[in-house]
């Protein structure tokens, strides 16, 4: 069976539902994902499988819950922390609750994840708590590794403001994952036609 990554909004206002569906609808435009364009169900949706979804889960979870998403992971750990973060983003940018839960991610930690104005309850910033590890991406044969700001490369360099990103040799930084991985894919098409 695949494994699913569901999403939720809680105490988002009514007003703000149709910008939330933008910028959904901007986040499935931006890039290539192999589990599928993520989406949002709300009061506010038009399709009947989302109007049903969405009544449901408020009937199950309550009048604070104000739209939620789910998506079906295709083996990208890419797609699965570009969702984190924006979901972490529209915490802080809409100052309200989400949260993610993805019964089946290798790491314990990143299972259950809800953020408070951005902020995990803990107070930590999601950074905080990403694997100090690159996140590795398969490309036409090809590893792309992305290294989180708070990856070092060695216990004396201090920790870059941006996300890094290596490959064929060649490390570069971007200022968010989106970027880096947009910049990486780039550089890869590049040497493909320099080899081809």
């Amino acid at each position: 069976m695949a494994r699913v990554l569901h999403y939720r909004l809680y105490g988002l206002a009514e007003h703000r539902l149709e910008q939330v569906h933008e910028q959904f609808d901007t986040l499935g435009g931006v890039r290539a994902w192999r589990c599928g364009r993520p989406w949002v169900a709300s009061s506010q949706s038009p399709g009947l499988f989302e109007m049903e979804y969405f009544r449901h889960l408020q009937n199950d979870e309550g009048r604070q819950l104000s739209a939620a998403g789910f998506v079906k992971m295709a083996a990208d750990e890419t797609d699965a922390l570009i969702l984190t973060i924006f979901m972490r983003d529209l915490s802080a940018e809409h100052e309200i609750r989400t949260s993610i839960r993805d019964e089946d991610h290798p790491l314990a930690k990143l299972r259950h994840l809800d953020f408070r104005f951005g902020r995990l309850p803990s107070g930590q910033s999601l950074e905080d708590v990403l694997a100090k590890r690159p996140v590795i991406k398969k490309v036409e044969g090809e590893r792309i590794l992305f290294y989180p700001p708070t990856f070092r490369l060695h216990s004396m360099s201090p920790p870059s403001p941006e996300w890094a990103y290596a490959l064929c040799g060649i490390r570069a930084y971007a200022p968010t994952l989106l970027e880096a991985e947009q910049e990486a894919l780039k550089m890869l098409r590049g040497f493909g036609h320099l080899a081809g």
